[in-house]
């Protein structure tokens, strides 16, 4: 998503310079071509219709009046779209890795609590609502470091886990060391 943005504001940017100069050529009575400036200006209109429609699809109460204002928009757009992705990343993760117990009963139980954990995470992401930041790394990591976190010494993120994340931290509450085992992509 960002770099749908990020290239119509470059291209809004780049249109409007190259209208301004054709205007100060204007203004100073000197010749323009009219075919060009219509062009910028068909440019810039459409890269402005894509920053429009990147911010209605995401929210679309939003306002602006100034360059700021829409640059600061689609900041926070930028950090929706990040959080959710962090949420579905981990989502996969967890649907690409299995449990090893020498206890069926323990490996369903676990499995069952997994798939809670993806269902509040894909649930999370779907959300309208902004969604919760999920602490840690990236997904490829994120099962051992949160295995790893230990209280008190982490209790701020532990909180944070329950708080926002309780299948997740239940998930992982309830992982012992060695059961997580993650498919390697070439296994796929």
């Amino acid at each position: 998503m960002s770099t749908s943005w990020q290239s119509a504001c470059v291209s809004l940017d780049d249109s409007l310079n190259q209208i301004r100069e054709s205007l100060e050529k204007l203004r100073v009575a000197r010749e323009v071509n009219l075919d060009n400036l219509m062009e910028q200006l068909a440019v810039a209109m459409d890269a402005a219709h894509s920053l429009r429609s990147v911010v209605s699809s995401s929210k679309p109460e939003a306002t602006w009046q100034t360059r700021a204002e829409l640059d600061a928009l689609l900041m926070q757009i930028e950090k929706i779209s990040n959080a959710r992705n962090r949420l579905l990343a981990l989502a996969t993760e967890l649907e690409r890795g299995s449990i090893v117990h020498r206890r069926a009963v323990r490996a369903n139980l676990l499995n069952q609590l997994r798939d809670a954990a993806i269902n509040e995470l894909r649930l999370q992401a779907d959300a309208k609502d902004e969604p919760l930041v999920l602490p840690g790394p990236e997904a490829s990591r994120w099962i051992e470091w949160a295995c790893a976190l230990k209280e008190p010494e982490d209790n701020e993120v532990l909180q944070n886990l329950r708080r926002g994340f309780a299948s997740l931290d239940n998930f992982i509450a309830n992982l012992e060391p060695g059961m997580w085992v993650v498919k390697s992509e070439s296994a796929v």
